[in-house]
């Protein structure tokens, strides 16, 4: 009885082991700033008014432990990182020097654009330069907002979102999801190649799995490259595009769903991609 006893409680340790989820511990901050463009010829204009905003819930430690495998990747593909070395020096560890280093890029970015070579360009702290709300002339208040945070947990995949919405006047703004996956257990990030065998083959069965309407398909224009943005959910691989990609913009991001079972089923799954529950 004592022996049943012991072996029950191994197999129920077994079970607990097999059933924890990766733990990403996240810190949250918030960085804003905004200039005012003027035309050249005429300065006392109302001008426009240009913000930029970063929210982050941004991953400190996974499984309890800090990874700077995981740091570095989210700071490329976030805030491209090495193409940005004078806002992002080397090594970034804790979340407020990164704090630090998002204001750097986001007054580059500001000072840098397109607009800053056409328009005088004004920082809000210089006299007599007037703030101006959203709610007050929308058409003149144009901003990139950037909002990264988990997604949800697979297995040993931790996935993460980003959202970009980006407003230049118009009727809309532009948007778009992209996610990011990381193995916890192997401290690397993970890429479609990974998952996939052969991204050829994939593109030519993808649009039988879009449910759409026919007339709203838009394939043609989609190429391997394209297939890079994806997350797997409930035993689906999902394949992310952002509005206007394979379908017009009133449809929104557009998710294409295929189980991880046809995949395999199709010699489609690497060896990595097979053990993904």
């Amino acid at each position: 009885m004592k022996k049943l006893f012991v072996i029950a409680m191994i197999l129920v340790a077994l079970c607990a082991q097999g059933a924890t989820k990766v733990q990403v511990k996240s810190q949250h901050f918030e960085v804003t700033d905004s200039v005012r463009f003027y035309e050249p010829d005429d300065p006392q204009s109302d001008g426009y008014k240009f913000s930029k905003i970063v929210i982050a819930d941004w991953p400190v430690t996974i499984n309890g432990k800090k990874s700077q495998a995981l740091n570095d990747f989210l700071l490329e593909e976030v805030f491209y990182a090495s193409q940005n070395p004078n806002c992002f020096p080397g090594s970034v560890k804790d979340v407020n020097t990164l704090t630090g280093c998002v204001k750097n890029w986001i007054n580059y970015i500001l000072h840098s654009s397109a607009m800053a070579n056409e328009y005088v360009v004004k920082d809000y702290g210089t006299p007599g330069v007037k703030d101006i709300s959203f709610e007050e002339d929308p058409m003149r208040c144009m901003y990139e907002l950037t909002n990264f945070k988990q997604s949800h947990v697979v297995g040993d995949l931790a996935f993460f979102v980003e959202y970009n919405e980006i407003y230049y006047g118009g009727a809309h703004p532009d948007f778009m999801y992209n996610y990011y996956a990381f193995d916890a257990a192997l401290d690397r990030p993970i890429r479609l190649d990974d998952i996939i065998t052969n991204r050829s083959k994939l593109l030519r069965i993808l649009p039988k799995y879009d449910k759409r309407d026919k007339d709203v398909k838009w394939w043609d224009s989609i190429n391997e490259v394209d297939l890079g943005n994806f997350y797997i959910k409930d035993g689906n691989m999902m394949f992310s595009f952002a509005p206007y990609a394979i379908g017009p913009f009133c449809e929104g991001q557009i998710d294409v769903k295929i189980p991880l079972k046809t995949l395999k089923a199709k010699g489609l799954l690497t060896t990595y991609g097979k053990k993904i529950k």
